[in-house]
């Protein structure tokens, strides 16, 4: 695991680590991630932090694959939590 950048998105979005699993968290990581640089992790980075974010093995080419992959996956939980909130 890349604990540099989870330690980074839970610093930046006031989370536990294991929170930054969490569905319902996505709308809290969703504008920290939008605003974050792609650069600022390398693909290697990103690739390990999303797998063990999403449990399952990933790997990006750039650092813009994976941000891009994160923010996708952020808007379906951040919809899915406000469509059981209605």
């Amino acid at each position: 695991m890349s604990e540099k950048m989870v330690e980074y998105l839970a610093e930046a979005c006031n989370l536990y680590i294991s929170d930054i699993r969490l569905s319902k968290s996505s709308a809290t990581i969703l504008p920290v991630v939008s605003r974050l640089n792609p650069n600022l992790f390398s693909s290697e980075d990103w690739s390990t932090s999303l797998s063990y974010i999403f449990m399952k093995s990933l790997h990006f080419d750039t650092p813009e694959d994976a941000k891009n992959y994160y923010i996708e996956r952020l808007m379906k939980f951040a919809d899915a939590e406000a469509e059981n909130e209605e």
